[in-house]
């Protein structure tokens, strides 16, 4: 930690990873790294691939995306695209914002499909 305060983005996906151990769920985050232009960029070759890419073996052949969103940020072309492709391979996705209840998403990734 570089001794920054984390943002709010930061500090609710922190919290939904946090949830996510709890519950059994594995997570893959991409990170952002500095770029060409020096940018920071998040470094996958899917522009709008979601924050969090979610799996339990407790839940197999459930999977789900999530991207969290602090207002006003909201979804992008590239990510709407992305979660519609998702959403079309069966992949479950998610928006978590500040006024999501992690106490209901906690009890969904708990539910068996």
């Amino acid at each position: 930690m570089t001794g920054r305060t984390p943002t709010r983005h930061e500090q609710l996906q922190g919290q939904v990873v946090e949830l996510l151990g709890l519950v059994g769920w594995k997570h893959l985050h991409v990170r952002k790294s500095i770029g060409k232009g020096k940018r920071w960029v998040t470094t996958t070759n899917v522009v709008g691939w979601p924050d969090l890419f979610c799996w339990s073996p407790r839940h197999p052949g459930r999977h789900v995306a999530i991207e969290i969103k602090v207002p006003p940020d909201k979804l992008s072309p590239d990510q709407e695209a992305v979660r519609d492709d998702l959403v079309a391979s069966g992949i479950e996705y998610l928006v978590v914002t500040p006024t999501t209840d992690l106490q209901a998403l906690a009890r969904d990734l708990r539910r068996q499909v």
